[in-house]
């Protein structure tokens, strides 16, 4: 007889029906999606003034004012075990075109040495980067949101109650006009929370 061959062979094919169906699942939070997809739409608002930026970046979740400076976002941890912030940025342009987005975290410091006994609790030390391919809206604002891929060079050190301080450095986006010479690009000072 052959029954303990079937019985394995039966169970593969289950737990292979499961997984394709979406109802069998290791990840300890039931997830499975990544990142979400960069999404970019037209916006309303007035053109800059003149000698205002046309490049800046936006709140996380959109909007038509500028990020202020030192704003703290938010790490997200995806279910492969990358991480991501979300953020925002605003781009007006005189005419639609194809533009790369070049998105990226600078840390503010370069990743520390071994502590020293009795030192204080340092902030972790974060790069990230991403490129965006952007359709930009002619002659007017375009919103993209979109996540910068964050790697974690040194992770921090806690403070007494157990909180590790946020990770400071420069967000920049440089854009550039496919088949044109043409590129902007903006800056801000941003703390990325772990």
């Amino acid at each position: 007889m052959r029954f303990p061959e079937l019985r394995t062979g039966v169970a593969i094919t289950a737990l292979l029906g499961l997984s394709s169906m979406g109802t069998f699942c290791i990840l300890p939070d039931g997830g499975g999606n990544g990142p979400p997809d960069p999404s970019t739409a037209c916006a309303s608002g007035e053109p800059p003034a003149a000698g205002a930026d046309v490049l800046f970046f936006s709140a996380p979740e959109g909007g038509g004012s500028p990020l202020a400076a030192d704003t703290v976002l938010h790490l997200e941890y995806g279910p492969q075990g990358g991480q991501h912030v979300m953020v925002g940025i605003r781009h007006h342009t005189s005419g639609g075109g194809v533009w790369a987005y070049r998105i990226a975290f600078e840390p503010e410091t370069p990743a520390p040495e071994s502590p020293e006994p009795g030192a204080l609790p340092r902030p972790p030390v974060l790069e990230g980067s991403n490129t965006v391919p952007v359709n930009a809206c002619a002659s007017g604002w375009t919103e993209t949101i979109a996540p910068l891929f964050v790697q974690i060079l040194d992770g921090g050190q806690s403070d007494a109650s157990g909180q590790i301080p946020e990770a400071r450095g420069v967000l920049r986006v440089v854009a550039t006009e496919e088949g044109s010479a043409e590129q902007v690009s903006a800056e801000v000072p941003a703390r990325i929370a772990m």
